[in-house]
């Protein structure tokens, strides 16, 4: 009967071994490093609120930049999709989103979740790196704004504020927007477009109009020659695109 019990006994230990190796999908844990700078801008998206007495940005875009490191899978262009809540009057706020690096092999994706102290991100990101390279486990660190998007950025490495805070519910307002009260109407051919600019020469032969644009987007399908009715708004004393449409 004991020769019985000792045979099931080291049976059952050397199953209960092989689950665990056989379940066991991280264990060659290597130590990894990033660099990462996301500062071009797109899709920027901002609506401010004010709650309880306090101002609220609430904003979402998108950041591209280059990710720098000696591991193959976090080399390369760098892509970040964020979502941020910021409270200007206690410099405090919360930042989720996503982040890819277009690796040799194959993208590396993640997805995080920081704390925003006065621009300072502090944070932690999951995901999986190239094509089931492994995955990806660590600190996000950098400075941070909606405008600016991600500078100094560092996974796996740099400094954090080690913040912590309490989110809760507020009684919030959409903030009064002032309206404009001056627009420039043009009606004619479009004689110069860049990212930065668009001038419109009107239909009557009298002076090219120039704008400034604000957003890349807001004249990506803006061309040299398009007929086209511009209307613009003063903007700190510069007159900027408020939206463009074409006319046949």
């Amino acid at each position: 009967m004991k020769k019985t019990i000792l045979v099931v006994a080291g049976l059952a230990a050397l199953v209960a071994s092989s689950v665990a190796v056989a379940h066991l999908k991280a264990g060659n844990v290597t130590a990894v490093s990033a660099t990462l700078s996301a500062p071009t801008t797109a899709h920027l998206s901002t609506r401010t609120l004010t709650c309880d007495g306090q101002t609220i940005e609430i904003s979402t875009g998108r950041y591209t930049g280059t990710s720098v490191s000696t591991t193959p899978d976090l080399a390369g262009p760098v892509e970040l999709r964020v979502n941020s809540v910021y409270n200007t009057t206690t410099k405090l706020g919360t930042v989720n989103g996503s982040l890819r690096i277009g690796a040799v092999d194959d993208r590396s994706k993640a997805v995080f979740t920081a704390i925003n102290s006065d621009g300072k991100l502090d944070g932690w990101l999951r995901g999986s790196a190239g094509h089931r390279d492994g995955a990806i486990f660590g600190s996000l660190s950098g400075s941070f704004s909606k405008a600016g998007g991600l500078t100094d950025g560092q996974l796996g490495t740099g400094t954090g504020a080690n913040t912590a805070v309490l989110a809760k519910r507020a009684e919030c307002k959409k903030a009064e927007e002032t309206r404009p009260s001056v627009h420039l109407l043009v009606r004619g051919e479009v004689d110069a477009v860049s990212a930065t600019s668009i001038s419109v020469k009107p239909k009557d032969g009298s002076a090219t109009q120039t704008c400034a644009v604000k957003s890349a987007d807001d004249v990506k399908k803006v061309e040299k020659g398009d007929k086209v009715e511009m209307t613009c708004v003063q903007v700190a004393g510069v007159w900027t695109l408020a939206k463009v449409r074409e006319r046949r």
